[in-house]
């Protein structure tokens, strides 16, 4: 249930919040406030849901009419799944060659906020802080959110730092949150008198595989070396796959240079959607490997040119049905 409430009221809502009206049934304009995050800030926003801390970032920014910068792992094309990019600027954190990309050093990232304050006003949305960990360690990045901490200071800016709690160890946790204190980010009304809230915890119970440290690089150890750079690691079996199992995985098929980036919501997942997901892009990496043995048969055989767009594709895991008929066709060709 919600209240009903006049224009009027709108102008004695208390800054920072804004406000989202809608038309019930009865003809009634009902109105709920969102609280805004205040500036000169940082906040860090525990969520498990990623799809729902977007959808509150696009009512916060369309009820407050904030200007908003979204920098994150994912690309343009799944950016924009879930927000509308015309209404933000973006910035993708990865090392390829694209108008929007930011290579995603905390160096780089770090002079990209700080020149950001120094005009205008707004919210930069950091959506990327279990990937920054894993790939510059949690104290480096600690240290980051520290100084983003001093530097925001006496801005009209504000920086939130979406993450999921689950995927990092319980002290970890509160040393980002003693940094960057957690902004609620549920919607509430202005008056509480006769509303009816429906407002649920999550309880989430930590993986006991998390706990059993000892045990995750026997789980991960790699398998056989099939080609130069290339591992054909052993499958992880589902009730082994906690999330910091996966999150190791994860950097090492990266640091076999495959594209990883669709795997990171994985990370927030339950464990049985968790492990569908992990076993559907172990299986593409698997063909991957297979593709790459025979990708080097093909430059064996002089194909420079097919070889360097086969291996650039492979690499993204897209397409690989494609990949492998083109490759089966050249060594036909070539035999």
């Amino acid at each position: 249930m919600r209240t009903s409430i006049t224009r009027t009221d709108c102008r004695n809502l208390l800054t920072p919040e804004a406000s989202i009206t809608a038309l019930s049934d009865s003809g009634v304009v009902t109105m709920q406030v969102l609280s805004v995050p205040a500036s000169s800030r940082i906040h860090s926003i525990q969520t498990e849901d990623p799809r729902g801390s977007y959808f509150w970032l696009q009512q916060m920014m369309r009820a407050s009419g904030t200007n908003v910068i979204v920098l994150t792992r994912l690309s343009p094309q799944r950016l924009e799944q879930l927000i509308r990019l015309e209404d933000i600027e973006h910035r993708w954190l990865s090392e390829k060659e694209d108008p929007t990309s930011l290579e995603p050093t905390l160096e780089r990232l770090h002079q990209f906020i700080v020149d950001s304050f120094a005009s205008g006003g707004g919210h930069i949305w950091l959506d990327a802080v279990e990937y920054l960990i894993s790939m510059h360690g949690f104290d480096a990045t600690l240290n980051f959110i520290r100084s983003l901490a001093d530097a925001v200071a006496g801005s009209e800016w504000a920086v939130l730092l979406p993450f999921s709690p689950s995927a990092l160890d319980s002290t970890q946790v509160a040393q980002i949150r003693r940094e960057a204190p957690v902004f609620e980010t549920t919607t509430s009304p202005p008056d509480t008198t006769g509303i009816e809230e429906d407002v649920s915890e999550a309880v989430i119970a930590p993986d006991t595989a998390d706990a059993q440290e000892a045990e995750i690089d026997g789980i991960i150890t790699p398998g056989v070396e099939v080609e130069p750079g290339l591992v054909l690691l052993s499958r992880i079996p589902e009730v082994s796959l906690s999330r910091a199992v996966l999150q190791r995985r994860m950097e090492q098929w990266k640091a076999m240079d495959f594209d990883v980036s669709d795997l990171l919501a994985a990370l927030v997942m339950e464990r049985e959607e968790r492990y569908a997901r992990y076993a559907e892009y172990e299986e593409k990496i698997r063909r991957a490997v297979e593709c790459e043995r025979r990708i080097r048969e093909l430059e064996a055989l002089g194909f420079m040119t097919d070889v360097t767009k086969l291996r650039f594709r492979l690499m993204q895991l897209t397409g690989l049905d494609d990949i492998e008929a083109i490759l089966t066709r050249l060594l036909a060709e070539a035999r």
